[in-house]
C-alpha cells in the first residue's frame, strides 16, 4: 500500500522536466564555480523548478496526458536553455562563409519557435501517450543532473581536501618613524608601457611621463608585470611575493583561491603594525569592490533595479531571453551598464580629494578599471559607448581611453600633493598590459598557446613611484611590481627586505588557474 502511494506520487512529479532544467543550471553553475558562491546557486535553482513545474501541470492539463505535457515541457526547456550555445555554434560555423549573424538577426528565435509549434501539434494530435519515451527521458534528465552535480561535489571536496595555500614569507618588523607617510597605490587597469603605446598603438605618451618626471616620480621605463591578470598580479604585489604556494591547485579555476590574498594581504598587515588607516576606494569589479577589513569603503552604489545578480544575468544570458536583452541595454539591471562603470571611475576619480584631507597615516587602494575596456570615455574625457565605438579600430578606442585616463591621474596627483599635510608616497603602476590581448588567443586567456610577440605585448607596464625624501638610487628601470612595496618597506622603514628576481609567469587557461610557467626570458628578449 505504502509503496503504491509513494509510486503514485512519483509519478504525479513532472521529473523528466524538472531534471533537464536543474541540469542547466547546475551547468552553468559548475562553468563559473570558481566565481559564484553556492548561496548563489539557491534562489535560481528552486525558481526555474517552480516556473517548469507550473509550465508541465499546465500543458498535462491542456494535452490531457501527463507524458505529452512532460515531453513537451522538456523539449522547452532544452531549447530554451541551449539558445546562446547553439548561437554560438551556429555563428562560429556559418559568420565567416555568409556573414550571419544569427543572434542579431533573430533567425534561430524563428527556428526555435517553429519547431516549438511543429513539435507541440505533433504531440497534441499524436494518438499514442508516449510513457515510454516519458521514461527515458527521466532516465536521462537523471543522468544529466547527477552528472553535473557529482563534478560539483568532487570539486568541493577538493578544496577541503586541499585547502588554501599559505607562503612562509615571514613579515619584516618596521622601523617607527616620527611621521609616517601616506601611502596611495593606484592601479590603473591595463595600462601598458609607453614603449608599447609607441610600438604597437603609434601613440605618443612622452607628454604624461615628461610630466610625472617633472613632479618628482621614478619612471620605471622596463617594468613588467609579474603575472597576466589582475587578480594573480595584486595578489602578488600586495603579499610582495610569487605565487608558486598556490601551484598545489593546478588543475583548478577557483578564484576564490586568490581573492583572501587580496583583501587580507601582506602590505596592510605591515602598515597596521605602525598605525595606519585603511582606505579603499572600490571599483565594479567585486575583488576590488570593497574589503570588509578597510577602515572605511568609498564606493558608488550601482544602478541595479531589478536586483539581479551576475550569476542569474549569465542564466538570462544562455536562454531565449538573451536577444530581448540585447535590444533592451541588459547590463542595467545587474548594475553593469556603460553608463554605471563610467560614473564608478569619475566617483573614484572624485573622491580622491576626500580620502587626501582625512588623517594620517592612512593607507589608499584605488583600482581604477581603465583604460581597461569598457571604453566608455573619448580623449577628452567625454562619455561615449560602444554603440559609438564598435566600428572603430580596438586599438584607437583604447588609446582615446588613455588619454582621458591621463588627464585624470594629473588632476589626482595634483590634488594628492596639495591636500597632503606632509609628501606622500605614491605607487601609480599598472597591474596587467592591454587587457584585449588575451582575446586574440585561441580559445581566449589561453596563454600556454601565446607567441613571444603577444607576450611582449601583454606584460610592460606602467610603473611610476613618488618617492620623497629618500634617495631613489636603489630604484631600477625593470623593477616589477612584486618588490615595490618591498622596496618602500625598505627605504621608509629599514625594513631590509630583500629583492626578489623580477620574473614573469603565465597560467595555462582559465581551467588551469595556477598552472603557473615562468616566460621570463620570452617577455625579455
Amino acid at each position: 500500500m505504502i509503496k503504491n502511494k509513494l509510486l503514485l506520487i512519483f509519478n504525479t512529479i513532472p521529473l523528466a522536466p524538472i531534471f533537464f532544467a536543474s541540469a542547466f543550471i547546475l551547468s552553468l553553475f559548475f562553468q563559473n564555480i570558481g566565481e559564484v558562491t553556492y548561496n548563489k546557486l539557491i534562489l535560481p535553482l528552486l525558481v526555474t523548478i517552480f516556473l517548469t513545474m507550473s509550465l508541465s501541470y499546465f500543458l498535462r492539463w491542456f494535452l490531457k496526458s501527463c507524458s505529452k505535457g512532460d515531453i513537451y515541457t522538456s523539449v522547452s526547456i532544452i531549447l530554451f536553455f541551449s539558445y546562446s550555445g547553439v548561437i554560438s555554434i551556429a555563428n562560429n560555423f556559418f559568420l565567416f562563409k555568409n556573414h550571419i549573424d544569427f543572434g542579431k538577426n533573430y533567425l534561430l528565435i524563428v527556428i526555435w519557435l517553429g519547431f516549438l509549434i511543429g513539435t507541440f501539434i505533433f504531440i497534441r494530435q499524436a494518438k499514442k501517450g508516449f510513457l515510454k519515451l516519458s521514461r527515458l527521458l527521466k532516465i536521462i534528465g537523471l543522468i544529466v543532473v547527477l552528472m553535473f552535480g557529482i563534478q560539483i561535489i568532487h570539486y568541493q571536496l577538493m578544496q577541503e581536501i586541499h585547502p588554501p595555500a599559505s607562503s612562509d614569507l615571514k613579515l619584516p618588523i618596521l622601523k617607527t618613524i616620527d611621521t609616517p607617510p601616506d601611502i596611495y597605490y593606484i592601479i590603473p587597469d591595463s595600462y601598458t608601457s609607453s614603449g608599447n603605446l609607441s610600438t604597437y598603438f603609434s601613440y605618443d605618451n612622452s607628454a604624461f611621463i615628461t610630466y610625472l618626471k617633472n613632479k618628482g616620480f621614478y619612471v620605471a621605463e622596463n617594468s613588467t608585470s609579474n603575472y597576466p591578470t589582475t587578480l594573480l598580479s595584486l595578489s602578488s604585489s600586495l603579499n610582495m611575493e610569487y605565487l608558486d604556494y598556490l601551484s598545489v591547485f593546478k588543475n583548478s579555476s577557483n578564484q576564490s583561491l586568490a581573492d583572501p590574498l587580496i583583501k587580507n594581504n601582506n602590505v596592510l598587515k605591515l602598515l597596521r603594525t605602525k598605525g595606519y588607516r585603511y582606505y579603499q576606494v572600490g571599483s565594479w569589479w567585486r575583488s576590488t569592490q570593497s574589503n570588509p577589513l578597510a577602515d572605511e569603503n568609498f564606493t558608488i552604489q550601482r544602478d541595479n533595479r531589478l536586483e539581479i545578480d551576475d550569476f542569474v544575468y549569465t542564466i538570462l544570458k544562455s536562454s531565449m531571453v538573451d536577444p530581448l536583452l540585447d535590444k533592451y541595454m541588459p547590463e542595467k539591471i545587474v548594475g553593469e551598464s556603460e553608463k554605471d562603470k563610467r560614473a564608478i571611475i569619475l566617483y573614484q576619480f572624485s573622491t580622491i580629494p576626500e580620502v587626501a584631507k582625512l588623517p594620517g597615516p592612512k593607507f589608499i587602494f584605488i583600482h581604477i578599471i581603465a583604460p581597461h575596456a569598457p571604453y566608455v570615455f573619448n580623449k577628452d574625457c567625454r562619455f561615449t559607448s560602444y554603440a559609438n565605438n564598435w566600428n572603430r579600430p580596438e586599438e584607437q578606442n583604447f588609446i582615446d581611453q588613455v588619454n582621458c585616463i591621463n588627464q585624470k591621474l594629473e588632476n589626482s596627483i595634483e590634488t594628492i600633493l596639495k591636500e597632503s599635510s606632509q609628501p606622500p608616497v605614491i605607487l601609480l603602476q599598472a597591474d596587467e598590459g592591454t587587457k584585449f590581448i588575451a582575446d586574440k588567443l585561441k580559445p581566449k586567456e589561453a596563454w600556454k598557446n601565446a607567441s613571444q610577440e603577444l607576450l611582449k605585448m601583454k606584460f610592460p607596464i606602467l610603473s611610476a613611484y613618488y618617492l620623497p625624501g629618500v634617495s631613489k638610487k636603489r630604484l631600477y628601470p625593470s623593477i616589477t611590481p612584486v618588490n615595490s612595496f618591498r622596496m618602500i618597506f625598505n627605504l621608509y622603514f629599514s625594513a631590509d627586505m630583500p629583492l626578489l628576481p623580477d620574473k614573469n609567469y603565465i597560467y595555462l587557461d582559465n581551467k588551469h588557474l595556477y598552472d603557473f610557467k615562468e616566460v621570463t626570458n620570452e617577455v625579455k628578449n
